[in-house]
């Protein structure tokens, strides 16, 4: 039967974080933690602290035991084998486990796996590990995967890293190699919590919050979620219609409102870059006018000009490709669907008519259409499209993606989903997002 011992290093001093082996965790000093859990695995016999200042042993578990550690031991340029060797040929035992006070959260049953591992004589030794399934890299060169051929991140040769929880040997192999990891090594995945090293005070910030954490106490209820897209058969239960906006969303026509917007400032002889008008995209065409502090006298010629070049270019609007068959899988999943835009009746009604003739759309929404005259980012367009189409503000999703689009939603009741493939930009918009609309639909058809 092979004897097993286990040893943790400790010293007051610390560099980055002073005294930091004796913060206080909860109740106890961060110290205390990783001891107890060393007490409380099976098969360990003794738990030693390895210090050179034996009062802090009455802040331990009462079972551990002293290993006076060498004044000379104690310096930071002291290297780590050199250190942690005195102490393995001061421990009468077979194998050893070495832990660190500032792995608190490392549990006996990880401890345990790999104790198993090393006594079944598969194994010459064993350690705690993080696994990553994610594009890795090293030294300028991917690690698991190829660029010119990725798989799913879920389907990738894990990348293995170190943690400090643990590592176990035999005193044997480690006298003569110097070393902790021997030729054939255990791995033993650990979770976020059991990850956790303690070397700045931010670290010790993160301990603290995780303290009394459980993942499998996390429960979620419909005031969890942004968007409540629970399943119930085909489609999710609470979505009953989506609105789309189109520039950015169903259409992509940057290019040519670049066009018709130059046209129509060099027609009225005004200088104003199109990367000004960009930023107001999404409101309507008059009130873009106003955010751009134009004279009122221009309006007319201007929107006459605008609109007729983009008319004109309506050719050069793209679209991608799956935009019409996913719609029409919201026809066949029986959702409604409409379009709120900010862009003219006119103009709307010749892109949809040049796009969309095999969608069936349940209502398109300009701004002439809405009572009130009133525009993104007020909520009344959206409001006139449930009011007409027959549904719940609550029970509908508004896919946009400019800031205007969201102030409208939240206004008017309805979800909002950013399109992460329009004009806006994403790290300013922090909410519900899909990549494509081929994402979305997946999302919301089964």
């Amino acid at each position: 039967m092979k004897k097993i011992a286990g040893f943790v290093p400790l010293k007051l001093n610390s560099r980055r974080l002073p005294n930091k082996n004796f913060l206080r965790l909860g109740e106890k000093p961060l110290a205390y933690h990783v001891f107890s859990t060393l007490v409380d695995t099976q098969g360990v016999e003794n738990v030693y602290c390895y210090t050179s200042q034996p009062q802090v042993l009455k802040l331990l578990p009462e079972s551990v035991e002293l290993l006076m550690r060498p004044k000379k031991l104690d310096g930071d340029n002291v290297k780590a084998n050199e250190l942690f060797q005195y102490a393995v040929e001061h421990i009468d035992a077979d194998i050893v486990v070495l832990c660190h006070a500032t792995g608190p959260f490392i549990s006996s049953e990880s401890i345990q796996k790999g104790l198993d591992a090393v006594v079944s004589g598969e194994y010459d030794c064993a350690f705690s590990v993080q696994e990553h399934k994610t594009y890795s890299w090293f030294n300028g060169e991917p690690l698991n995967y190829s660029p010119k051929d990725m798989t799913q991140t879920q389907d990738l040769e894990p990348v293995y890293t170190e943690t400090s929880g643990f590592y176990i040997f035999h005193k044997e192999s480690y006298l003569k190699t110097r070393s902790r990891i021997g030729s054939k090594p255990y791995f033993v995945p650990v979770d976020f919590r059991e990850s956790v090293d303690i070397d700045e005070s931010k670290d010790f910030a993160l301990a603290s919050w995780l303290l009394d954490f459980n993942p499998y106490n996390i429960k979620f209820s419909n005031d969890s979620f942004f968007v409540n897209l629970a399943r119930e058969g085909t489609i999710h239960k609470n979505i009953d219609h989506i609105c789309f906006d189109l520039d950015g969303v169903l259409i992509d026509s940057l290019e040519v409102m670049k066009q018709a917007w130059s046209y129509a400032c060099n027609k009225v002889g005004i200088e104003i870059p199109f990367s000004d008008y960009k930023k107001c995209i999404g409101m309507p065409f008059f009130d873009i006018l106003r955010e751009l502090s134009i004279e009122d006298s221009y309006f007319e010629e201007l929107k006459t000009a605008y609109d007729n070049v983009s008319v004109s270019q309506i050719e050069n609007i793209k679209i991608a490709d799956d935009t019409v068959n996913n719609l029409k899988r919201l026809n066949s999943a029986g959702l409604k669907i409409s379009v709120v835009t900010s862009k003219g009746k006119w103009r709307t009604k010749h892109i949809m008519d040049r796009f969309f003739t095999e969608v069936d759309f349940d209502l398109i929404v300009s701004p002439e259409d809405v009572p009130s005259g009133r525009g993104k980012p007020h909520p009344d367009p959206l409001l006139y499209v449930c009011a007409t189409v027959g549904v719940d503000p609550f029970n509908s999703i508004y896919v946009g993606d400019m800031k205007t689009d969201k102030e409208a939603a939240k206004k008017a009741g309805f979800h909002f989903v950013y399109a992460g493939w329009g004009y806006g930009d994403l790290e300013k918009i922090k909410d519900v997002w899909f990549n494509s609309i081929q994402d979305l639909v997946d999302y919301v058809v089964l």
